[in-house]
């Protein structure tokens, strides 16, 4: 049975004959006779009768219409669905990152989008460590992904800018204040467990400086390090953005300054509706310093 089969048969009881049924789309008769009688067939009876008044249906066919009726209209709702997702007007956006960003970066975005897109469904998937992020990504999980800059990577990838590291612990300085890499070498430690992205992150910095951290707690939680830093545990490197505004006094700036870039990246060009959301982060103004305004100096993490 096929698809076409069933639009003949309806568009022969709407027009009421093969005739009309014929004009109205675009086909001969004959062309249309056959293709009903090849249904008729399949069915083993006969659906239509011819009279002089038209067409009307046999028993068979009376039963037969309603359920045509039903396959037409779930292939019609299939179409327009599929449509609406094309043309990004409903659907689901699954974006992959890492948990400080999901904390610290994202949300903003997510505002915008309910606002713009609320027919749509925004679905954040978050990972401890960026290598779990990549690997997410290129077994297609997800639609984009936003994190650190993947290398390498084959697919689009375009830069957001530049997330601060600061240094916290429980003492309180001026705005400004910068960390001084002797005082850091010399501190206790509260450092990530491996499976956590940011060890990644003090183990660059720390060999950038020149020592190993002296290590007093772990955790896998940027929240738990900075609370473990503010009661006096030992300092920490978390981004800037995930520092609460309440504990902002406790944060320094590293030396002339760490900034690590993240980027919005996927496998391939992304369906209309994920570019919109990836053009969107492009054109928000995020907690992100532009390559540009990096300081002079500026470690790169």
């Amino acid at each position: 049975m096929q698809l076409r089969q069933l639009e003949y048969f309806l568009a022969v009881w709407e027009a009421g004959s093969f005739s009309g049924a014929a004009a109205r789309l675009y086909v001969t008769q004959p062309s249309l006779s056959q293709q009903i009688g090849a249904l008729e067939k399949e069915l083993g009876a006969i659906l239509l009768e011819r009279g002089r008044q038209g067409v009307t249906l046999t028993p068979a066919g009376r039963v037969f219409l309603p359920r045509a009726q039903d396959v037409i209209r779930a292939v019609q709702d299939s179409q327009d669905a599929v449509r609406e997702v094309v043309e990004g007007r409903h659907g689901d956006v699954h974006v992959l990152t890492v948990r400080s960003v999901a904390s610290g970066i994202l949300p903003p975005s997510a505002a915008r989008w309910h606002s713009t897109y609320p027919s749509t469904v925004l679905r954040l998937h978050d990972y401890s460590h960026r290598r779990d992020l990549e690997e997410a990504m290129r077994s297609g999980q997800g639609d984009i992904a936003v994190g650190p800059r993947p290398d390498p990577w084959e697919g689009p990838v375009i830069s957001l800018g530049y997330e601060e590291m600061v240094v916290t612990g429980s003492a309180e300085y001026p705005a400004g204040t910068a960390a001084d890499p002797a005082e850091l070498a010399a501190a206790d430690w509260v450092l990530y467990e491996q499976e956590q992205g940011m060890s990644e992150v003090v183990d660059r910095l720390a060999g950038h400086l020149g020592f190993t951290p002296r290590a007093v707690a772990r955790t896998g939680q940027v929240s738990a390090a900075l609370l473990f830093a503010v009661e006096g545990i030992g300092v920490t490197v978390t981004p800037e953005n995930a520092v609460p505004l309440r504990w902002s006094r406790h944060a320094r700036r590293i030396g002339p300054g760490c900034f690590r870039e993240l980027v919005v990246f996927s496998r391939k060009l992304p369906s209309q509706l994920a570019e919109r959301y990836r053009d969107m982060l492009t054109t928000l103004e995020l907690p992100l310093t532009a390559e540009r305004d990096l300081p002079e100096g500026a470690l790169r993490v």
